[in-house]
């Protein structure tokens, strides 16, 4: 059952188109996720499940192949996470909501979504080595070194949190991905408070779900994608309008 199926919602799937969504603080986007996750739960869940078939591949790799086999395969991680943004962004726009979306988003953004995970799984696995030969360095200087590398990893954990929304939205899925990508560095920007809160939910989530390992595999990425797209669909539309003002001045 999507949001546009509940009682009083309007009969047209993509009736979202003529109105802006809400600005959300953070409270009330979690509040909106669990309620979304709720009724969604039948597709997220299952569409959460491949996504941690992935990962627990990756990780029979690493034990049984070698730790780089599964480090050259963590970009394998994006389209299905692709998939789940995309549910995820249907869901908050109010639109009509399918399983088969999510296979449809990965495939369709799959080269995207590869680039995206290898990006954010690279760099910050590079950042952490950084930071690791830094902070055991006797040096001032390796001290540094460690703390623009800490600081690199946090700028690319909030945009990450703002990308992957983005990459996903079904609002601007005709668009190419370099657009979306380039947008999702401007909301950061304009919202970087709302966006760093944003980043640390999903990293507190993320890190408890690790240690309950049931719930990453099975709601935790989910519930995420509906707090993020929440959060970033609502500012990426008014920057979007807005950029579209100035142009529209220019001219």
């Amino acid at each position: 059952m999507s949001r546009a199926d509940q009682p009083g919602a309007s009969e047209e799937p993509d009736a979202d188109a003529a109105e802006p969504l809400e600005r959300l603080s953070l409270p009330r986007a979690l509040r909106r996720a669990a309620v979304d996750f709720y009724y969604q739960s039948i597709r997220l869940v299952p569409a959460n499940v491949v996504w941690g078939i992935v990962l627990v591949a990756l990780g029979w790799a690493a034990i049984s192949l070698g730790i780089w086999v599964a480090i050259v395969g963590l970009p394998l991680l994006g389209p299905p996470l692709a998939g789940i943004y995309r549910l995820a962004g249907l869901v908050t726009r109010g639109r009509h909501v399918v399983l088969s979306d999510a296979f449809g988003a990965a495939r369709e953004l799959f080269v995207p979504a590869v680039v995206l995970a290898a990006a954010v799984g690279w760099g910050l696995g590079l950042f952490a080595l950084n930071v690791a030969v830094g902070i055991n360095s006797s040096s001032p200087l390796g001290w540094v070194f460690a703390t623009l590398a800490g600081w690199g990893a946090v700028a690319l954990l909030i945009y990450a949190a703002v990308a992957w929304p983005l990459i996903a939205d079904p609002a601007h899925a005709t668009g190419p991905a370099r657009d979306r990508a380039r947008l999702a560095g401007y909301v950061v920007i304009a919202a970087p408070f709302r966006m760093f809160a944003l980043t640390v939910v999903v990293v507190v989530v993320t890190v408890i779900s690790t240690i309950a390992f049931a719930a990453l595999v099975t709601i935790s990425v989910a519930f995420v994608a509906l707090v993020g797209c929440h959060m970033v669909l609502p500012d990426a539309d008014r920057l979007v309008e807005h950029l579209a003002e100035r142009e529209r001045d220019r001219a």
